[in-house]
């Protein structure tokens, strides 16, 4: 479990059963002893925790405005009392299991990063080519790269003959910045330059898009 994810609920009802889940937890003495946490710590969040609770309670009772302003005046103390709390004496506490973090609703951070998904299919691309530059052939892979790739790869081969399928694509290149390329040889001007593009992340690569073609000027 990520722990930029925000633990504290929104819903103000989620919001009171973990305040109390908390105050349960902060008043046992067995538990106190076990993950380290000090008595005068553990009062104060309780106290912080206690007067949104009863804040809530008045308010209920007779929902003036003063009354709901003072209830969300601590509320928002109380969640940050809940807050330092966590981050001094929970997330990093040694004596605490994940599972003892995530009981207090905690998030824990991973062990190991999430693999980043690899994209199924490569890139669209275009080629660009100028009569003012002679040989110059310039691909361009169409959007931005989705997240967690590296690099783009390209294939390619110069052939007389058609080709529809990336394993006939002899020769590759990676790239990671628009566009790839190349100046070819003049005796290599005027002909078919076939090329497919994948995205490359340090999971894997994607699938070959479709061979495209274009004549080299």
């Amino acid at each position: 479990m990520n722990n930029h994810v925000d633990w504290i609920p929104r819903r103000e009802e989620l919001l009171v059963e973990l305040v109390q889940l908390w105050l349960d937890r902060l008043a046992d003495t067995a538990l106190r002893t076990a993950y380290g946490w000090s008595a005068e710590e553990c009062t104060w969040t309780s106290a912080a925790l206690t007067a949104f609770m009863e804040a809530r309670a008045a308010y209920r009772a007779a929902p003036t405005k003063p009354n709901r302003t003072e209830k969300d005046e601590l509320k928002g103390a109380a969640i940050e009392a809940m807050r330092k709390f966590a981050r001094e004496r929970i997330r990093n506490n040694a004596k605490m299991n994940d599972g003892q973090k995530l009981d207090m609703h905690v998030t824990v951070q991973d062990k190991e990063p999430s693999p980043v998904p690899t994209p199924d299919l490569g890139p669209e691309a275009e080629a660009f080519i100028n009569a003012r530059e002679p040989g110059v052939v310039k691909v361009r892979y169409l959007g931005a790269k989705p997240y967690g790739v590296d690099r783009v790869e390209i294939a390619w081969t110069i052939s007389a003959a058609p080709v529809d399928s990336p394993d006939q694509l002899t020769n590759n290149e990676t790239f990671s910045r628009n566009p790839w390329e190349r100046t070819f040889h003049s005796s290599e001007r005027g002909g078919k330059l076939y090329y497919s593009l994948r995205y490359l992340t340090r999971e894997g690569a994607s699938h070959w898009s479709d061979v495209r073609e274009v004549v080299i000027p």
